[in-house]
């Protein structure tokens, strides 16, 4: 599907500069498809993809784990993946996480002028995309449609991406994230519910005008 995407999107001449992904997608298979579209690809990979130093070591069948070589913190080296004919650049990112536990990731690319900030710059814009597939599942149910027609599932899936575009102009006015809006918009909700309660008791039908 990644492929065919990329397919659709150079068949239209939509100008981009970099594909990026996680290590969902960073297969050999992707990096060689990529690569040999003439464009450039910036994956995470698994820290058990094996490596060769230099082209001598990799026709020599010396490949080994790359958590176990001696790849420097924020350094990007010229490595030759397993799987691969051509050279990639490696870096090796540590980061904190919120638990202030310490974690590691590896980023491949094509490009052979990758410095690590650059890295950094630009596999970071991905995780916008990450935040979006978080929202757009979590707070308007994108994927729990009951609907079986696919002009109905058609215009769920309108509904929850138009849910999002105004989450996300609430964040922008307001300030805050998407699931604080949707905390608020429920409370709201609720408390409302509770001052028509009494309507059930008494039958005042009136009071739902």
């Amino acid at each position: 599907m990644m492929r065919d995407m990329i397919n659709r999107t150079i068949q239209k001449h939509l100008k981009f500069g970099y594909i990026v992904a996680d290590l969902w997608f960073g297969s050999a298979e992707n990096m060689r498809f990529i690569e040999k579209k003439g464009e450039t690809f910036i994956f995470e990979i698994n820290d058990n993809r094996l490596a060769a130093a230099n082209e001598q070591e990799r026709e020599k069948g010396r490949f080994v784990m790359i958590d176990r070589t001696e790849i420097p913190d924020e350094e990007p080296v010229s490595v030759y993946l397993k799987g691969l004919q051509f050279p990639v650049i490696l870096c090796k990112q540590v980061f904190k996480n919120r638990d202030g536990s310490v974690g590691v990731r590896y980023l491949a690319t094509d490009d052979k002028t990758m410095g690590s900030d650059r890295f950094k710059t630009l596999y970071k814009k991905r995780w916008g995309v990450e935040v979006y597939h978080e929202s757009i599942k979590q707070n308007t149910g994108i994927g729990r449609s009951p609907e079986h027609t696919e002009r109905a599932q058609s215009n769920h899936v309108f509904a929850s991406t138009y849910a999002y575009v105004k989450l996300e102009l609430t964040k922008l006015n307001h300030g805050c994230n998407h699931f604080a809006v949707k905390s608020q918009i429920y409370m709201a909700s609720l408390k409302r519910a509770m001052e028509l309660l009494p309507a059930f008791n008494t039958g005042d039908n009136g009071a739902f005008a």
